[in-house]
């Protein structure tokens, strides 16, 4: 993917192994998806289980917390625009949302 016609929050947020492609809707093109998506996916995964990526004892937590948290922030806004577009309003903003992960929840007191 070249950064061309994506938004700000799509530059940020799209990972190495992001792909889009538009192509016919047939059934040969949506099996060489699926095995695209399931390779992508393996890679992913392979990546994800190595324990070289692990979290390291003594790294800051709380710095991987703050990334997450405003990654989702940004993924919720660059999703919203594609959803909404895809599916309107009301239906976009559900699936941004669902996709994208919860946000924080405020510190409220209470001991916690």
């Amino acid at each position: 993917l070249g950064d061309d016609g994506l938004s700000e929050l799509e530059k940020v947020t799209l990972g190495p192994l992001a792909v889009d492609i538009s192509m016919p809707l047939t059934s040969g093109n949506v099996d060489t998806l699926i095995g695209l998506r399931e390779k992508v996916a393996s890679m992913w995964l392979g990546w994800a289980t190595d324990d070289s990526h692990a979290h390291r004892p003594g790294a800051p937590v709380n710095s991987q917390y703050v990334y997450d948290t405003k990654y989702r922030q940004n993924c919720y806004g660059a999703l919203l625009d594609k959803y909404v577009g895809y599916f309107g309003q009301a239906d976009g903003a559900k699936l941004a949302a669902a996709d994208s992960g919860p946000l924080d929840e405020a510190y409220v007191g209470g001991g916690s």
